[in-house]
């Protein structure tokens, strides 16, 4: 009994091709000797410049950059509230009474009521929740 083997030709298999390791020229050889020595500058010089950089940020006081220094009692206290304040919570009588309220103070020329909270029905107003 002979055996036969098929063999395709060589144009049907594609076959991988073979090199000769790696090839490299004279200006990549350059090119990668020069990012090595940018990378070693970078890890060498980071240290250094940090912390110039941190010296010269560090180094300006409020008076050199013409910055007054605020009080802090007057800053500390906003300015009080003007007008009378409407809340979610306030019924529509609370509400009518504190809008006729803010116009009778307005209409006497005296500004808000601020003083005298008292609504329609109930006596006083509601505390905020």
């Amino acid at each position: 009994m002979t055996r036969r083997r098929h063999h395709l030709p060589d144009d049907d298999v594609p076959r991988l091709p073979r090199g000769r390791g790696l090839a490299l020229s004279s200006a990549g050889i350059i090119r990668i000797v020069m990012v090595a020595v940018t990378l070693i500058a970078v890890l060498v010089l980071t240290k250094p410049c940090a912390d110039a950089t941190s010296k010269f940020v560090t180094g300006f006081d409020d008076t050199d950059a013409g910055v007054k220094p605020v009080d802090a009692g007057a800053a500390a206290t906003p300015p009080p509230p003007r007008g009378t304040l409407l809340r979610a919570d306030m019924t529509p009588e609370e509400l009518k009474a504190a809008i006729e309220q803010e116009q009778a103070g307005a209409a006497t020329g005296s500004g808000s009521a601020a003083g005298s909270d008292a609504g329609a029905g109930t006596g006083s107003v509601a505390p905020p929740r």
